[in-house]
């Protein structure tokens, strides 16, 4: 395929946000780029970074202003950037490529490429995150109204899972125009160590759907059979919270709550690890998942549609918000060793067989073709 200009719209975006998705669009762009194609990265303005810059790895910034709105004062991050309407759509892009329809500025990005004639891709991580009820309520009007709009009118629907693609399917977009790509994996950089493994760990952001709540739990129950050290990296509005829950349990000798810095860091965490827990109550397919899998971890995880679609019969499961059974699952893996090597070996080949940049990236730009030929 020809080099594209791409606008991509994105709430969040590495490094000054860490997560998932903002991980995920800082490495899209950096390869992009690297390939050709021309990649301006729309987003919203945190802690007085720069109004525009271009990136050590090639691809324009533009951070737009954050415009206030109401559910900002009940701590509900879904910024309404009213800038980047009109940024998109004096744009010379070839395509609009904007993430996650859960915000608005997918909303305003997708509208803006329809006022102009763009192309418009949304891609889907994960349909709805689990929080308060407030905040879920919100979500499911905001997904049953707005939501589907922009799903509805986009030019193709990428959802990174099967499981995501029926949730879009019965938001009533047309099956011919979702598409399924997973995120792609760094298998360079996240790999298996050398020396010997230990311990668990757990990467991602510290919200509530990711059920961290219940894995201190079954950690409390684990430590009264063996003494085994867990780290769990990542930030969010729950860290403080869970670091004086982990006290009460009496796990500060045992549970280290780090900040992630890098991604290097990241990859030195995991190859040194047994097992990666993913005790999460909903997922689209977590980043941390994948990585976890390049590095040969054996994976404890809730059973849920998007993860069993990942591991298949390479995992082990419990029933989600089930302390007692995540305990015993944690158990096996840590005193398997023969289970875990043979997990480890069959994750880490379900990632090279399904989950390379080298894979993901021409699927990408298949899609990305298709949008552009149908404008």
């Amino acid at each position: 395929m020809k080099a594209l200009n791409i606008c991509r719209v994105t709430h969040a975006l590495y490094p000054d946000v860490v997560g998932g998705h903002a991980i995920y669009c800082h490495e899209l762009s950096s390869r992009q780029s690297r390939l050709g194609h021309e990649i301006e990265v729309v987003t919203v303005r945190r802690d007085k970074l720069p109004r525009r810059e271009r990136s050590k790895t090639g691809y324009e910034i533009s951070r737009y202003e954050n415009v206030w709105m109401p559910w900002d004062a009940l701590g509900m991050a879904n910024p309404f950037a009213l800038p980047i309407y009109g940024a998109v759509r004096v744009s010379k892009c070839d395509l609009v490529d904007a993430h996650s329809p859960l915000f608005w500025t997918t909303v305003l990005s997708v509208k803006a490429a329809l006022d102009s004639a763009k192309p418009a891709i949304t891609t889907v991580h994960g349909v709805m995150a689990l929080r308060d009820w407030l905040t879920n309520t919100s979500q499911l009007i905001y997904l049953k109204s707005v939501g589907t709009w922009l799903l509805r009118n986009s030019t193709r629907v990428i959802c990174l899972t099967r499981a995501d693609a029926r949730e879009v399917r019965d938001l009533g977009v047309p099956v011919r125009n979702i598409r399924i790509v997973p995120v792609g994996v760094d298998t360079a950089l996240f790999r298996p160590g050398k020396g010997k493994r230990k311990g668990i760990a757990w990467v991602g952001r510290i919200v509530p759907e990711k059920g961290l709540d219940v894995l201190l739990e079954a950690l409390a129950k684990v430590r009264k059979r063996i003494h085994v050290h867990t780290i769990i990296a990542g930030d969010g509005p729950l860290r403080g919270k869970l670091i004086r829950r982990a006290h009460e349990l009496k796990l500060s000798d045992s549970v280290t709550f780090v900040r992630q810095k890098n991604r290097r860091d990241v990859a030195r965490m995991l190859a040194q690890s047994l097992v990666y827990v993913l005790p999460s109550r909903r997922e689209g397919l977590p980043l941390a998942l994948l990585e976890a899998m390049a590095a040969g971890n054996t994976v404890v995880a809730s059973d849920l549609p998007s993860t069993r679609e990942v591991l298949g019969e390479a995992g082990l499961y419990y029933s989600c918000k089930d302390p007692d059974e995540l305990a015993e699952r944690l158990l096996m893996a840590l005193e398997d060793r023969k289970l875990c090597r043979r997990f480890g070996r069959e994750v880490r080949d379900t990632v090279h067989r399904r989950f390379r940049w080298e894979s993901v990236l021409p699927a990408l730009s298949e899609v990305y073709g298709e949008a552009v030929k149908s404008s």
